[in-house]
């Protein structure tokens, strides 16, 4: 009746208010799902955000990483006697009655010349064991070797003792020849085409990988010197790192901290003894 004398429809008011709930609705949905798709969109940037710094801080961990390490002790443990022995003074009437009466007892005469301040030298005696470990997830690579002698004298032996040669010890075996001039050399290693040939010497070409899911690298360094001096010698390691720019470290010193060290060529004015096949000492005095 109210309709009616207002002049309005009540068909028409009814779906004006129809509109009006539905509209309401459409929004209310349209904000629902587009709250939704920001907040995704939000958490996916906030997502990527984070792993690009999670990847760049992984970066600067990884870069802050050295290359590799090292470990460089001397070839021979100090229980092990070896074959040939020096000393820096010729021996007493009275040692030398004693070392005869060593005869050919290798622990015995090592004993002997490291109570009177002697040292073993020659091939592993004069060598060292290198082990190289990386903790970088890229991959590094030991190209090159390299090494030179440094701070050489005079040798100071005056008396040598041998019973024979000794054989290196096989792993990756890289040798240098050392000159007493400060001159860098090569790494060498010892061929042979066939094993009743005289082993040849060749360029050492063997590469270290190292990092990522790479075992330790392992190599014994001995170096040759034929001058008659005593030096101290550094190894020279060129490297890069997944692929990347040569660069190289150089290493003077083992593990206690004491100079890589070779005894060269005795050179004239030594005492010698050597062990003979007949079971004897054969004594070479210096030539007056």
């Amino acid at each position: 009746m109210l309709e009616q004398l207002s002049g309005q429809d009540p068909a028409r008011g009814r779906k004006r208010a129809f509109r009006a709930i539905a509209v309401t609705c459409v929004v209310a949905l349209v904000s629902i799902v587009g709250g939704f798709e920001v907040s995704h969109w939000l958490e996916n940037r906030h997502s990527q955000g984070d792993a690009k710094r999670d990847d760049h801080n992984a970066d600067v961990i990884e870069d802050a990483k050295k290359p590799f390490d090292w470990k460089m002790n001397p070839g021979l443990s100090d229980e092990e006697p070896w074959t040939s022995w020096v000393l820096d003074r010729r021996l007493a009437p009275e040692e030398q009655a004693e070392l005869k009466g060593l005869r050919d007892d290798r622990k015995a005469i090592w004993a002997f010349v490291k109570k009177r301040g002697g040292w073993r030298v020659a091939m592993e005696a004069d060598s060292y064991k290198l082990q190289l470990t990386s903790e970088k997830q890229k991959a590094v690579v030991v190209t090159q070797l390299a090494a030179r002698a440094v701070n050489c004298r005079p040798s100071p032996v005056k008396t040598s003792i041998s019973i024979g040669t000794g054989g290196t010890e096989v792993w990756d075996n890289a040798h240098f020849n050392l000159t007493a001039d400060d001159s860098s050399v090569p790494a060498l290693v010892f061929k042979q085409k066939d094993p009743t040939d005289s082993p040849e010497e060749a360029p050492f070409e063997k590469v270290v990988s190292l990092g990522g899911a790479q075992s330790p690298g392992f190599l014994i360094l001995t170096p040759f010197l034929t001058a008659p001096k005593l030096c101290d010698w550094s190894v020279s390691l060129k490297y890069n790192v997944n692929s990347g720019k040569t660069q190289s470290q150089t290493i003077a010193k083992d593990d206690d901290g004491r100079p890589l060290r070779v005894t060269g060529l005795r050179g004239e004015g030594v005492d010698s003894w050597v062990w003979s096949d007949a079971g004897t000492w054969v004594h070479s005095p210096p030539v007056s």
